[in-house]
């Protein structure tokens, strides 16, 4: 199955035509935001560390006069929309490709390891964000999917290659099942999107059966397109992290990658009574994420920033939700917390913050009470 186009040998996953103009606009951008993650970041905290305002809410406005704060904050939002919907954007380069790309999703639609529900709604939380800015979504048009393959092909927003860090979290829950002494025979991956998280699981674990959820159909298309390329056999089903459509007690493995910092609270304390309902006693509930911030005041702060600057409305919350006690009550026990990225592995969760911008990722992990599998 390959791109359209004399003579092309592109995979249909990747099935995008670029260009000079594409690949110099976009390599500009990448330069531009280097220097906004680099030496302009460096200074805006170095301001922000004399600053010493005692919460969020103080440093913005301490901030507002500073001109290094306010390029960064310009560029953190700039950037992002140009990348995406500039004249050489991703999203706009999709949107002329359209014609091309939409007939190679529809072809996935037959495979027996995608399962589509075509009457699911996609929750008002994400249809009404256009997140990380791209627009429309996901979940507006299924081509949007190719927009977002595009996109990552590049470094990740943790510096590491996007690969490294699915990667990384296989390996570090294949590392907690090993501790626990469990032997996976089911493993679900919620929030997959084209299931590059999945197929990394599946990697690390091949053993066991594994799964990959997500609401938005375009990404499962792709996802399962990219599957097949892969040669890596995971199912793809569309469906809510907190409405599942897998039976009681069916599961051993509950986990996801850069989920839950999209989801308002309420959505995650019913994606944790789910994963309670679908895990097996004894099975493993993990999650992979902005949990807690690195340098006090001045890294929630940027966290904040972040959140309002890239369409991200939930993403600061998540450093007030007591996921412990959520846990707790929803028959977890065993509950931990290691900070760690690729670069980074920890466990211990540095002081500072980084000399470059980046998220501080935390693997947090639970375990269903009752005798184990």
């Amino acid at each position: 199955m390959n791109a359209p186009g004399p003579g092309s040998s592109r995979p249909a996953s990747r099935a995008w035509q670029t260009s000079f103009e594409v690949d110099a606009w976009q390599s500009y951008l990448s330069g531009l935001k280097r220097h906004w993650g680099g030496s302009l970041y460096r200074e805006v905290v170095r301001e922000a560390d004399e600053a010493l305002a005692p919460t969020v809410a103080a440093l913005e406005h301490s901030m507002q006069t500073s001109p290094s704060y306010r390029l960064y904050a310009w560029l953190e939002r700039r950037i992002q929309q140009m990348k995406w919907s500039g004249r050489w954007g991703f999203s706009t380069e999709v949107a002329r490709q359209k014609d091309q790309l939409a007939p190679l999703l529809a072809e996935a639609e037959g495979l027996a390891h995608l399962q589509l529900d075509p009457g699911l709604t996609v929750p008002a939380y994400i249809a009404d964000t256009e997140t990380h800015q791209q627009p429309g979504g996901l979940w507006r048009e299924p081509v949007n999917a190719y927009a977002l393959a595009w996109y990552t092909t590049g470094l990740s927003f943790a510096l590491s290659d996007p690969d490294a860090l699915v990667d990384f979290y296989a390996a570090r829950i294949a590392e907690r099942l090993s501790e626990l002494a469990l032997e996976p025979r089911a493993i679900l991956d919620q929030g997959c999107t084209a299931g590059r998280s999945t197929r990394a699981i599946k990697r690390a674990l091949p053993q066991a059966e594994v799964y990959g959820c997500d609401v938005c159909a375009g990404s499962l298309q792709l996802g399962a397109l990219r599957t097949l390329e892969e040669h890596t056999p995971v199912t793809l089903v569309q469906c809510s992290a907190d409405d599942l459509s897998f039976p009681d007690a069916s599961l051993d493995v509950v986990a996801s990658h850069w989920l839950w910092h999209e989801l308002p609270p309420e959505v995650i304390r019913q994606t944790i009574r789910e994963a309670a309902r679908v895990l097996r006693p004894g099975g493993l509930l993990v999650a992979y994420d902005m949990f807690e911030a690195i340098g006090g005041t001045v890294g929630r702060w940027l966290l904040s920033g972040y959140a309002a600057r890239n369409n991200e409305p939930y993403a600061h919350t998540l450093l007030e939700f007591d996921w412990r006690d959520e846990l707790a009550r929803a028959g977890f026990s065993d509950v931990q917390a290691r900070y760690g990225l690729p670069q980074d592995p920890g466990p211990e969760r540095p002081a500072t913050l980084p000399p470059h911008r980046l998220h501080p990722m935390t693997f947090v992990s639970a375990v269903r009470r009752g005798r184990a599998f």
